[in-house]
């Protein structure tokens, strides 16, 4: 079979035209497919380079629905492999973002803007635009799509900017242009279903964790969803919280208040454990478990979050470095799933064992101690454990073992 280049098919219109289609075809096919977007916008893009017209370069940005991501680039070159690259927010104005003509772009709403590269005093308008030159690129394209009502699209920047440039002598000729943008009204629809899908995921992943987003996910989103598993449970209560917030004032105790959460939650995920939920000035996390030797790990590795967590707050540079907490750990079943009310659902983990580690975390105030761990995982430790008194605790018929590393 005879393969073509580009050139050759742009030499005839109906060859051409009948190519466009095709690219056309496959894209809307992909949109019914599970959207994998690095893959489909690398494939259209060669698809574009090599079947219908020169292309040295494509991007795309995207703004994400995230916690600490302002926006993700993807960038896809005709001699490398396509680059990802996620801004965090507190690089959201850096000179490379903020000089670029996409930034331009969304902040004039300006919704297409091409641009002669042959042209010094073109060039000098962005500095990306020198990069592009040393390239050889002749011609550059950008459409900015909002999502939706485009009022609310562009307060919200909600949509998605993508930019094309090719090296050909001449640029774009007008039919490639005609050609471009319909594909990429066809691929802006699909980045904006990728866009939904995750957004859905990382919302739902910042707000109920990645494991319990899963569970979601799959489709156990109706009340009574969910398993039994075996976990080792993490409480962690900051104390006198109370009389903090009478004595600051809100914005300087809820600053506070995320250092401590910060702190302690990023020691809990550094070992692998998965934070659930955070309940007033304390939180519950899990440590999944399966087995004996799992039981073990992960007992250790929930008594080192801890460590952990106490150390890096004694080291804050701020009053955070002050404040008293307790942290309870115990290991036992748990229904791990959807419990609450029929329009109004939590997924977290319920059952006796929960209710331990929570009257662990309680003795931590009458024991003086930050860190308190049943006999379940005293067993698995190999460290040193000092043993107090047997201990009563409401809703417990007998009298519990409880020890604090050594």
């Amino acid at each position: 079979m005879e393969i073509r280049s580009a050139t050759d098919i742009t030499a005839n219109p109906s060859d051409f035209d009948l190519a466009v289609s095709q690219v056309e075809d496959w894209l809307v096919q992909r949109m019914f497919d599970d959207i994998e977007f690095t893959e489909i916008f690398s494939e259209l893009s060669r698809k574009i380079d090599q079947t219908l017209f020169p292309l040295a370069r494509a991007h795309v940005t995207m703004r994400q629905m995230h916690p600490f991501i302002d926006h993700t680039d993807y960038t896809w070159h005709r001699a490398g492999e396509l680059h990802t690259n996620s801004r965090p927010r507190t690089l959201a104005a850096e000179p490379n973002w903020t000089q670029s003509p996409l930034f331009y772009m969304i902040e004039n709403v300006v919704r297409e803007y091409r641009c002669d590269l042959t042209r010094e005093e073109v060039v000098q308008r962005f500095p990306i635009f020198t990069e592009f030159e040393e390239m050889g690129g002749t011609d550059y394209l950008a459409i900015l799509t909002p999502f939706g009502n485009q009022e609310t699209a562009i307060e919200q920047q909600d949509g998605v900017i993508s930019s094309w440039l090719t090296d050909h002598p001449g640029g774009f000729s007008d039919r490639e242009i005609q050609a471009l943008k319909r594909l990429i009204d066809l691929f802006h629809a699909t980045a904006r279903i990728f866009k939904r899908e995750q957004t859905l995921q990382d919302v739902l992943s910042a707000y109920l964790g990645p494991a319990a987003a899963r569970q979601v996910m799959v489709g156990k989103n109706q009340r009574g969803d969910g398993d039994v598993i075996q976990a080792v449970i993490w409480i962690c209560d900051l104390r006198g919280s109370s009389a903090l917030a009478d004595q600051m004032e809100m914005p300087a105790y809820l600053t506070l208040l995320n250092q401590f959460f910060e702190t302690m939650s990023e020691a809990v995920m550094g070992e692998g454990g998965e934070v659930l939920k955070f309940m007033g000035d304390g939180f519950l996390a899990i440590f999944p478990t399966s087995d004996s030797a799992g039981i073990s790990e992960a007992a250790q590795r929930a008594v080192i979050a801890a460590r952990n967590g106490v150390e890096s707050m004694a080291h804050q540079a701020s009053d955070a470095s002050k404040l008293k907490f307790g942290i309870g750990i115990h290991h036992g079943d748990v229904m791990f799933g959807n419990i609450g009310a029929r329009e109004r659902l939590d997924f977290s983990v319920i059952g006796p064992a929960v209710n331990m580690t929570s009257r662990l975390q309680d003795l931590t105030k009458s024991l003086d101690a930050s860190l308190l761990v049943s006999s379940e995982i005293a067993e698995h430790l190999p460290i040193k454990l000092r043993r107090f008194p047997q201990q009563t605790v409401p809703g417990v018929k007998e009298p519990i073992d409880v020890f604090t590393p050594a």
